[in-house]
């Protein structure tokens, strides 16, 4: 048995809790393929039930808990997957990213972008792809905005930065020790940040007013990240969509 489900039965399990215990202890290779909702049907019960679960394992939720599962096959695996399980785990990935989207706060972030504060985007490295995305987009629909790459050109910027400007800030792995300062120095400037990661232990969100966390794993081979980011910039497109709309219906 994996070693999260096995720690699971030591739990104090309602009885519901049980049922969806043996359900991933059952056939785990499957359980995880399967979204939420899916889930929730397959043992009539509700989501929120399901999360509540994963918490008293000692999770954050159903998104961290199937990751955990998953990194266990693979470790059991060697990582050696067929091409159809990688298939599988890349769609299941993308459906848990699609269904952890809060559709209010994207809507106040776009909100936001529409407004006529400055705007700075920062991606650096694999994350400047959805960040020169982003800012490519918004200056084609005359939203002007500042692309940063460089974490020194950032952390630079943060002392003089103006009160009620915005910082959209693009970081895959929330790296604590690179961005702690700058997010400690435009969080006591007043400015406006939102953040962007797939890192669940992130130390940085409580320095944000906005922060979205995607599905996409934080992988590594032969010490490159292979991260793909497709939930990132899965995130990015439904924004560009709703400036998009915006524009269009002020029109």
């Amino acid at each position: 048995m994996l070693e999260i489900l096995e720690k699971a039965q030591s739990c104090a399990l309602t009885d519901m809790e049980k049922e969806i215990l043996a359900f991933f202890i059952q056939d785990p290779r499957h359980a995880i393929y399967m979204n939420l909702e899916e889930i929730s049907n397959a043992l009539y019960t509700s989501n929120a039930t399901i999360v509540r679960f994963c918490k008293k394992i000692g999770l954050n939720g159903f998104h961290e808990f199937k990751y955990e599962i998953r990194k266990e096959l693979e470790q059991q695996q060697n990582c050696s997957l067929s091409s159809q399980d990688l298939m599988d785990n890349s769609l299941a990935c993308f459906r848990d990213n699609l269904d952890a989207i809060d559709l209010q706060q994207l809507e106040a972030i776009s909100d936001l972008i529409c407004s006529h504060r400055s705007l700075y985007i920062y991606g650096a490295g694999l994350s400047s792809i959805p960040a020169k995305y982003l800012q490519t987009i918004l200056t084609t629909l005359d939203r002007p905005c500042i692309l940063i790459e460089w974490r020194h050109l950032l952390e630079g910027i943060t002392y003089s930065i103006s009160k009620d400007a915005i910082l959209f800030l693009i970081t895959a792995h929330g790296d604590a020790p690179r961005y702690l300062q700058i997010f400690e120095t435009a969080k006591k400037r007043g400015t406006t940040i939102i953040l962007i990661t797939c890192d669940e232990e992130s130390p940085l969100p409580p320095y944000c007013d906005y922060t979205i966390i995607t599905s996409d794993e934080n992988k590594v081979f032969h010490s490159i990240d292979i991260n793909p980011r497709m939930g990132i910039l899965t995130v990015i497109q439904i924004l560009i969509e709703m400036v998009a709309q915006r524009s269009v219906d002020e029109k």
